[in-house]
């Protein structure tokens, strides 16, 4: 099976909103001045298929591709510091907010707090109906 056959199958199972994105970022993908750059434009570009088009990552991608056609030393130095990868709180790829620490303890306090709760009580002390 050819690259080709496998990206057929895989573009079965994604919208047509997705498709005309991938065709998008593969059309950008050329242009792409930085080896690395564009290595890394299609790794995420196939992850995101894989995962089933998600289009809100499709479109971080295609703003990721179409700055890495200007600074390529940019996006080269933010993949050498780890700063591009995929945030689910902001959905953004090229994030300048670290905002996962703040999340972590976010969702710590919501779990202290249901585990805090009481139940409430509930009574069955309805007042009759005026006629």
């Amino acid at each position: 099976m050819d690259i080709n056959e496998i990206k057929e199958i895989d573009l079965k199972h994604v919208s047509l909103a997705a498709v005309g994105l991938i065709q998008q970022i593969e059309g950008i993908l050329p242009t792409i001045p930085n080896d690395v750059v564009r290595r890394l434009v299609a790794m995420k570009l196939s992850s995101a298929i894989s995962n089933g088009g998600d289009e809100a990552m499709l479109r971080q991608i295609l703003l990721l591709a179409t700055t890495a056609v200007e600074s390529s030393e940019l996006i080269e130095h933010k993949m050498n510091t780890g700063d591009l990868e995929y945030n689910v709180f902001t959905g953004e790829i090229l994030s300048e907010i670290n905002c996962i620490p703040a999340a972590e303890s976010v969702i710590k306090v919501q779990k202290e707090v249901l585990k805090s709760k009481a139940p409430k009580a509930t009574s069955n002390n309805q007042k009759p109906q005026a006629v």
